[in-house]
Parts: structure tokens; C-alpha cells; sequence
């Protein structure tokens, strides 16, 4: 038995370390069809590899900016510029509060904001954090950080595409990689984080009733990240980004969602606070254009200034 037993363990052993060489090895040389187990998607879009690429040369800034897309598409630094803020911009892709506590504790205490700006999309808190998990995997750095998102996403894709990322970080295979900064519509802004869609329709006109079902998992993890970003000694600023109206409409709950963040701290909900248009100042049913990012960046950056004045 004791033999059988440490047979078994070798075994195990030898089963551990073969997948953790011959997957990546495997991921980088076939073809996805073959491979469809691992998700890394470097540069895919968002421009998160360049992005974050520039939050880790970032440093001492008035507004750190965190959040899901409505974060990075909808938040411009060059507009806030204007009012004498400096900012960076950390949103990213489907962004829930599980992503935001890596990027939390990779960058906070590095970039040093004198003020977070949490963007609060409850359709991020309806989410399980696995597309997002995946799209910083593929593009940031690996570090402890990385592995507990990972471990707390509990998905197999995650914990391939985190074993592949480590691998090609380790190797320095990402150092040759260079993401074209227009994709489409689409400009990257370097270095603010900032990514700029040009004018586009938005041709999203109906939208079925709903509600928000916020995990509580992700709602706890929202709570923790405030706690964790004022335990550094910095102020947090709460908001919700205006969506098109047919689409807030659409949604029941909209005032459990605003009772729900004002009880966490400074909060601001923008919907119908800034005069927009649905067709002409966004280019999908909850992503504003340039043309509306300067609407809304006007008011928002009246409103960061007389909080930073206050400091």
C-alpha cells in the first residue's frame, strides 16, 4: 500500500509538471482549433497590453480612473487635462470588481492618485469576471495578484491562459510585441489609458425590460476594493457613466443599483445629468462616441476639479 501510495504521488508529480511545460509549448505553436482550452488574447482589443504597459511607467497623477468599459472609452484625460487635472486611465474590458482588485494591488500605491475614480457599471456586478480575468491575463503583468484572480474566477481558461501568460513572460516573449495603436475605429491615446472611438451611429433602438442581479460575490468585492483604496489614504469618488436612455429605461432597478453605491461613499449617477442623444452620442446601446466622452467629460471634470480643490 505505502508503495502504491507513492507510485500515486510520483505520478501526480510527473502529470503536474508535464502539463505545466507542454501546455504553453502546445498553445504556441498549434492552431487555436487545437488549443481551445487556452484563451490568451494578446492585443485582441481594448488595446490592454499598451494600456497597461503605460500604467506601469505611470506615477504620481491627480486621478487614477478604474472601471469596466464605460471606464476607458468614456473617461478622457486630455479633456480633464484642460482643467489642470492629470489623470490616468485603468478601465478595461467587462472590468468586475474581482478584475479591479488585481490592478488595484498592482499599480495603486505605484501610480500614487491623489484621487480613484471608480466607475460603477452594474452590469459588471452581474458578471462572473471570467472574460475580463482572461483579457488581463493575456495583456498585464503575472505576479501573486494574477494567480489569486485566477484561483478566485475559478475557470479552466483562466488557469490555462494564466500557466501559458507566466510562460511567455518568463521567456520574454511578449517583449517583441508591438499593438498598432488604430484598430478600426478605435485609437489608442497614448500614454493616458485613454482609448478614443470615433463618430459611429448607434443603431441599438429597443431593449427588453430587465433588472440587475448583482452577485454578491462581486458586491463584496466592490465594498473591499473602496476599503482597500481609502486604507492607502486615498479618496474615492464613485460614478456611474451615462448609458443610452432607452437602455436605462429598460432596467427596473436603477434605484436599488443608486442606494446600493451611495451607501458606500461619494457618488454620482451622470444618466441624465449631461443632455445626450441616443443615436448621435453613442456608438452602441451603452458606449459613448467622441462626441459624447466630451459632453460628459465637461461636467465630470468640473466636479473632479472642486473635490481635488477641496483636498
Amino acid at each position: 500500500m505505502k508503495k502504491f501510495l507513492i507510485n500515486i504521488s510520483l505520478f501526480g508529480l510527473f502529470a503536474i509538471v508535464f502539463y505545466l511545460v507542454i501546455m504553453p509549448l502546445w498553445s504556441s505553436v498549434l492552431p487555436f482549433y487545437m488549443s481551445k482550452n487556452v484563451r490568451s488574447c494578446m492585443g485582441c482589443y481594448g488595446h490592454t497590453f499598451t494600456r497597461m504597459q503605460d500604467a506601469q511607467k505611470t506615477k504620481n497623477v491627480d486621478v487614477l480612473i478604474i472601471g469596466s468599459s464605460h471606464a476607458y472609452r468614456g473617461i478622457d484625460p486630455r479633456i480633464l487635462q484642460k482643467d489642470g487635472i492629470s489623470a490616468f486611465n485603468l478601465g478595461s474590458s467587462a472590468q468586475t470588481p474581482i478584475n479591479t482588485k488585481v490592478l488595484l494591488h498592482q499599480y495603486l500605491e505605484q501610480i500614487k492618485p491623489k484621487l480613484v475614480v471608480y466607475e460603477a457599471y452594474a452590469g459588471t456586478m452581474n458578471i462572473d469576471g471570467v472574460e475580463s480575468s482572461l483579457d488581463i491575463l493575456s495583456n498585464n503583468k503575472i505576479d501573486i495578484n494574477s494567480i489569486k484572480m485566477a484561483n478566485e474566477v475559478h475557470n479552466l481558461l483562466a488557469y490555462n491562459t494564466l500557466i501559458f501568460s507566466g510562460f511567455r513572460q518568463t521567456f520574454g516573449l511578449n517583449k517583441t510585441f508591438n499593438e498598432v495603436a488604430n484598430q478600426g475605429v478605435d485609437t489608442y491615446i497614448s500614454p493616458t489609458g485613454y482609448v478614443e472611438t470615433k463618430f459611429r451611429n448607434n443603431i441599438f433602438n429597443n431593449e427588453n425590460i430587465s433588472k440587475w442581479d448583482l452577485r454578491e460575490t462581486q458586491k463584496e468585492e466592490f465594498e473591499n476594493n473602496i476599503q482597500y483604496i481609502k486604507s492607502k489614504g486615498i479618496d474615492v469618488y464613485i460614478i456611474q457613466a451615462p448609458i443610452t436612455n432607452t437602455l436605462y429605461k429598460s432596467i427596473n432597478n436603477n434605484k436599488e443599483i443608486d442606494q446600493f453605491l451611495s451607501k458606500l461613499g461619494h457618488y454620482k449617477n451622470y444618466q441624465n445629468l449631461v443632455e445626450l442623444k441616443d443615436s448621435t452620442d453613442f456608438f452602441d446601446n451603452n458606449h459613448l462616441n467622441q462626441i459624447g466622452v466630451e459632453k460628459f467629460n465637461l461636467i465630470l471634470s468640473k466636479d473632479l476639479k472642486n473635490i481635488l480643490t477641496k483636498k
